[in-house]
């Protein structure tokens, strides 16, 4: 098998079905996704670089969803940036091999860049670090002398339902779980309003919009809704979804207005909780906490053994008792004097953090034994101070 690069937007209609295939049943790895994001949020100075090794039959059986950063020289997982797209990977067609295509391909990829000259290096958001493919891909791609250096990354967090509602509520701790009941009958009381239908989703998404950015702007930030070309990507991304039944969407209404609205996406029987708005005026409502409600419950009821919170480490997925689950940034550079210069600034640069985070935290902590004696608003208050010039 030879490595065939796909560089042509117009050309992928050709192996649009094989792809979504390959992935599997997960939203963020098939084409209405990552296709949408090339649509809307292409960088400058990028061109397409989809890998694939077809087999005699030319069937395709390993297909890696790329872009090339021509200003950088590398080459970067479709979908990454502000969309945060999670579980990314090298899809191979499983049915017929194991991780050793995974091997084939890196062989394939090294053979190719020798010829063309065309990238120094792969950077890989939010792998899994639990993905056999990629475990495979990577440590053959070190075997053939690619330097190999794994960024710090926030972890994935899961909630596992396979043992049903009731055990999930009993793994609770019990004041967590009476929050947890309260909740649940404060659902009753309000409107919930599933996007089943176009007409449904016509109506929820300019809410999701609005609510999303009230509460970003609430804290002071601008919103991913803010750049026109993500509320576009999503738009886009969840109505092709939507036609293959994938789509997870609802909002909560109480006396009238919206309080809640969040968009997920299925994967086989895993809810992918992707994004929420909220309105910053009923917070003594907590709309997001009914809004987990309201996911687990109907999680539960319809099925599905996961509720994957995605990456990110807020605590009110360890207060769920999520399970966490660890990524990585992936940097893989090409065989090499360059390669080997670049793995050597990327490991400093990780030890600098590391000593960075290291003063920071025994600052902290001495800091809050020393102003124990304060209110805790003026003891927050000294360590921003004190801490701002060490995060620069």
């Amino acid at each position: 098998m030879n490595l065939e690069v796909i560089r042509d937007q117009a050309a992928v209609q050709s192996i649009w079905e094989q792809w979504r295939e390959l992935a599997d049943g997960v939203a963020f790895r098939q084409p209405e996704w990552l296709m949408s994001w090339w649509e809307h949020l292409r960088p400058d100075r990028s061109d397409l670089f989809i890998g694939v090794l077809r087999d005699e039959q030319m069937m395709i059986r390993v297909l890696a969803p790329w872009y090339l950063d021509r200003t950088a020289r590398t080459l970067r997982c479709l979908g990454d940036g502000i969309v945060a797209t999670d579980y990314c990977t090298v899809l191979l067609d499983t049915r017929f091999s194991d991780d050793s295509l995974a091997k084939v391909f890196a062989a394939e990829l090294l053979r190719h860049v020798e010829q063309s000259d065309e990238w120094d290096s792969l950077h890989l958001e939010a792998i899994d670090n639990h993905d056999p493919a990629m475990e495979a891909f990577a440590l053959e791609m070190r075997a053939l002398r690619s330097q190999l250096h794994r960024g710090n990354c926030s972890n994935t967090w899961r909630i596992d339902l396979h043992d049903g509602w009731e055990q999930f509520i009993q793994g609770l701790s019990h004041n967590a779980r009476k929050a947890f009941r309260r909740r649940v009958r404060a659902l009753d009381k309000m409107d919930i309003r599933w996007v089943e239908r176009e007409r449904d989703f016509e109506a929820f998404f300019p809410t999701l919009v609005e609510l999303h950015q009230k509460r970003r702007r609430a804290l002071h930030d601008a919103g991913c809704f803010s750049d026109p070309r993500f509320e576009a990507f999503l738009q886009t991304a969840a109505r092709r979804l939507q036609n293959l039944g994938q789509l997870q969407a609802f909002s909560i209404w109480f006396e009238g207005r919206p309080i809640v609205a969040d968009i997920g996406f299925r994967a086989r029987d895993r809810w992918l909780c992707y994004q929420s708005g909220m309105d910053p005026e009923a917070m003594d409502l907590e709309p997001g906490n009914l809004a987990n409600a309201c996911i687990l419950m109907n999680a539960a009821e319809i099925g599905f053994r996961t509720v994957d919170f995605l990456r990110g480490d807020e605590p009110y997925k360890s207060q769920l008792r999520a399970d966490p689950h660890p990524a990585c940034d992936l940097h893989l550079m090409r065989p090499g004097l360059l390669g080997r210069l670049r793995y050597l600034t990327l490991e400093a640069k990780a030890r600098a953090i590391m000593v960075r985070d290291s003063v920071v935290r025994r600052t902290k902590s001495y800091i809050l034994r020393s102003l124990s004696v304060l209110p805790i608003a003026d003891v927050n208050l000294e360590v921003s101070q004190v801490l701002s010039p060490l995060m620069l």
